[in-house]
């Protein structure tokens, strides 16, 4: 049943992701691909809007993949919202357990050298997991035929430069500060749609 597994897979996400939604994205990638739940170009449009609503982004994004692998049944609507639960509440429960764990046995974890040894092997490999999200997700945006288990020149064949120029004037504003206070994210956020919205809907300008 599609339900069990999509819980199933979110679980291992839940379980084995650490540090944050970004380092989640190889992992949700895979599973997209193993069972064709959503094309490449969907997923990216998922991570954006995950990015732009409130709440946790990985939260978010469980959610809406939930919701439309769930719509794929004969259930409909409902299958949609029962896969958004099913996917939300599997990728919560590991964290939610383990933090339960960990808060009662905070003064040992916290004095462990076996506890501070794995954290010092995991934090190198959050930093690599987040990377290669980025490297990937970033490379679908500004090269959407490259394919990167078979690199060929038709991958480069189409380069969106507009999506490149985008990306290179905000990625410096997100590091801008104003009276010692960097520009707020949502203000990012708003911003960067409005200009898609006229460049890509206005002026119809092709990808």
């Amino acid at each position: 049943m599609i339900y069990l597994t999509l819980f199933w897979e979110y679980f291992k996400i839940g379980l084995f992701t650490i540090g944050g939604g970004y380092a989640m994205l190889p992992m949700v990638q895979q599973i997209i691909a193993k069972y064709g739940w959503l094309t490449d170009a969907e997923l990216i449009n998922f991570i954006g809007v995950a990015e732009s609503t409130p709440g946790p982004f990985a939260i978010n994004l469980a959610t809406f993949v939930g919701m439309t692998v769930g719509k794929t049944t004969s259930l409909g609507i409902f299958g949609g919202f029962l896969g958004a639960i099913t996917a939300t509440v599997a990728v919560v429960l590991p964290s939610l357990v383990i933090i339960i764990v960990v808060m009662n046995l905070f003064q040992k974890f916290k004095t462990s050298k076996y506890v501070q040894g794995a954290l010092c092997g995991i934090r190198p490999v959050v930093v690599g997991l987040i990377l290669s999200a980025v490297l990937t997700v970033g490379c679908a945006v500004i090269l959407p035929n490259l394919d990167f288990t078979n690199i060929n020149a038709e991958g480069f064949s189409q380069f969106n430069w507009i999506s490149l120029v985008i990306m290179a004037a905000f990625f410096p504003l997100s590091r801008l500060k104003i009276k010692g206070k960097k520009i707020h994210p949502i203000i990012l956020i708003l911003s960067a749609a409005a200009v898609g919205i006229v460049i890509f809907g206005v002026f119809k300008v092709q990808q």
